[in-house]
């Protein structure tokens, strides 16, 4: 028998809920593993029959500074206690840890680390899945991260954010950030790729009712003072309205679109919750309504539940009544978006992400008609400020843009439909059987590892990010 635990700071809906309720999902169908978490739920309080949930609310988010390196590690040891102190450690014990690296906890790192060096004559194998970087665009992390101890100590911010010992592994979900993180100093044969996992049946399934969601999403329109037409075809972008979400393009998308046949109107599920990200969502909401595009934006809150709902419609009701799945985004760590649509059935289309594509395109997937820029003129247009990108969706050559992504409109006007092949390839590749494998093939792989005693330092990886 195997202990698994899955270790995180929260289970409020995230990108990484998702990964780890699939990670149960899977392991409950394809091992006989007995599975727990370890979270904090301050944020929100998580409740699955099949899984033991342990609850220790220093896990969670904590920015903490500390006067020295000494009280870091002090405060850190006593975590490492209280998460042993919840181990069965009787059997096989394999720990799972998501996003440590981020810094959101300024001591879990060094607890971790410290964990597993106690036990590395147990049974006991510690994962760091690494989603996210700090050194990525996030400021406030990598500042956490450089000055925890009172003063800016890069090694020693890189030493707890990224622990090394015998019995620890990292994965990551992309090809990119395998590379990037051997340039930490993590020896190669101690990362591994580990894309997420897809429900592929559940997407599959019979979407619930279509047609009451169709007159649901008619009503929310209505009181929230949006144009919405039952009759036009559905472009849905599943997202909070975000900036890297690169939502202004896609309303470019739809007025190209409506250009050639003025037939279409656009779905965005979730509204915003950041201040910094609220203050981009309004500015969208204000341009949609104030020139009448055919776009509803953040029904998703009170009609779509990401779980099993009896009150609610699911993810694949969604996919059901769409015609086709649009994503914008400039930056995903995995890219959900890019697969989903087409387990269900769905042409997606949209911007690509390289690093992102080259792992798509290793596995089998056919996406030429995705897109890397939008040139107008001489810029990409998720280059603009978002001032100028509403100014552009006025000003723009329509006739131009046309011609530019004739391959995008080509798969929804002239039946070039690769739909079938490409979820083949995903429930191949990305479903949660292929998941249980590579987890089971990971766990081993970690047995076999012998101790590498190497420094850690993150140096190049804020260079790469800052470049």
């Amino acid at each position: 028998m195997v202990n698994y635990y899955a270790l995180h700071y929260h289970m409020k809906h995230s990108g990484v809920f998702f990964v780890i309720e699939n990670v149960f999902s899977c392991l409950k169908k394809y091992s006989s593993m007995d599975l727990n978490l370890i979270y904090s739920s301050e944020k929100a309080v998580y409740e699955n029959k099949d899984v033991k949930v342990i609850n220790i609310p220093e896990v969670g988010y904590d920015e903490k500074t500390f006067e020295n390196k000494e009280k870091l590690l002090e405060r850190a040891a006593e975590i490492k206690d209280k998460i042993k102190s919840r181990l069965d450690l009787s059997e096989e014990c394999v720990m799972h840890c998501h996003n440590i690296n981020l810094l959101k906890n300024s001591y879990l790192g060094a607890a971790l680390g410290m964990l597993a060096k106690e036990l590395e004559e147990e049974d006991f194998t510690l994962i760091f899945q690494v989603h996210d970087f700090a050194e990525e665009n996030r400021e406030d992390r990598l500042n956490l991260m450089l000055n925890c101890t009172g003063k800016e100590d890069r090694k020693f911010g890189a030493s707890i954010a990224y622990p090394l010992g015998k019995n620890i592994l990292y994965c990551t979900i992309n090809s990119r950030d395998k590379g990037l993180l051997e340039k930490t100093g993590i020896p190669e044969e101690r990362i591994s790729l580990f894309p997420n996992g897809i429900d592929t049946e559940k997407l599959s399934a019979k979407p619930k009712d279509c047609k009451g969601l169709i007159e649901d999403i008619g009503k929310y329109a209505e009181a929230n003072s949006y144009r919405f037409e039952k009759d036009r075809k559905r472009l849905a972008y599943p997202v909070k309205v975000i900036r890297r979400k690169n939502v202004i393009e896609a309303l470019l998308i739809l007025k190209l679109l409506n250009s050639i046949k003025d037939e279409w109107q656009l779905f965005i599920t979730l509204d915003a919750h950041s201040p910094a990200d609220r203050e981009y969502s309004e500015k969208v909401k204000r341009y949609v309504k104030g020139h009448g595009l055919p776009v509803v934006i953040g029904f998703g809150y009170e009609l779509i539940s990401p779980e099993e709902s009896k009150d609610m419609y699911g993810m694949n009701d969604l996919f059901g009544i769409a015609d086709a799945i649009i994503t914008t985004s400039i930056q995903e760590g995995f890219g959900f978006t890019f697969l989903e649509g087409w387990v269900a059935g769905k042409k997606v289309i949209g911007r690509g992400i390289d690093f992102i594509f080259e792992d798509l395109e290793k596995n089998g997937l056919e996406i030429e008609h995705f897109y890397d820029n939008i040139d107008i003129d001489g810029n990409d247009f998720a280059d603009y400020s978002y001032d100028k990108q509403f100014e552009l969706l006025e000003k723009a050559d329509y006739d131009a843009l046309k011609e530019q992504l004739q391959k995008m409109i080509d798969l929804l006007y002239d039946g070039y439909n690769i739909v079938e092949h490409n979820k083949k390839k995903i429930i191949e590749n990305y479903s949660l059987k292929a998941y249980a494998d590579r987890l089971f093939k990971i766990i081993e792989k970690a047995k076999k590892l012998s101790y590498a005693d190497v420094e850690i330092d993150n140096k190049e990886l804020i260079g790469y990010f800052r470049k």
